[in-house]
């Protein structure tokens, strides 16, 4: 039997919040599996998983959890997983928070923290 641990259950929370309140966003969560993973600082995705470390998680309020992970979906929606090809891995991820950011700040997410890229509008 699987035990939900308390970042799981957050985590469950803001998809369902997601699917209530932005449907385009929740709908493409729940096509990816949640993976807990502390081996990165954040979360990311490979388009299949989305990985969390759960002490990142646990520092987000309900609202910055959302607008995180409405942010990861972006990148496989956007097929950013397939088209990286040989660029580099670290620009690859900035130049698509880029892209995905301004999407997020038009569906009434806020900007992201200072320590993510943003975009010049």
């Amino acid at each position: 039997m699987r035990q939900d641990t308390p970042t799981t259950l957050r985590i469950q929370k803001a998809r369902t919040s997601l699917i209530l309140d932005h449907p385009f966003f929740g709908s493409l969560l729940f096509r990816l599996k949640g993976r807990e993973c502390r081996s990165i600082q954040t979360m990311a995705t490979d388009g299949v998983s989305l990985f969390y470390n759960p002490e990142f998680v646990e520092t987000l309020n309900a609202a910055t959890l959302a607008g995180t992970l409405a942010h990861e979906v972006m990148h496989p929606a956007l097929h950013h997983h397939v088209r990286r090809s040989g660029r580099d891995p670290k620009r690859w991820n900035v130049a698509c928070d880029f892209a995905i950011n301004p999407l997020l700040v038009d569906a009434g997410y806020e900007r992201r923290s200072k320590n993510r890229p943003q975009s010049a509008a």
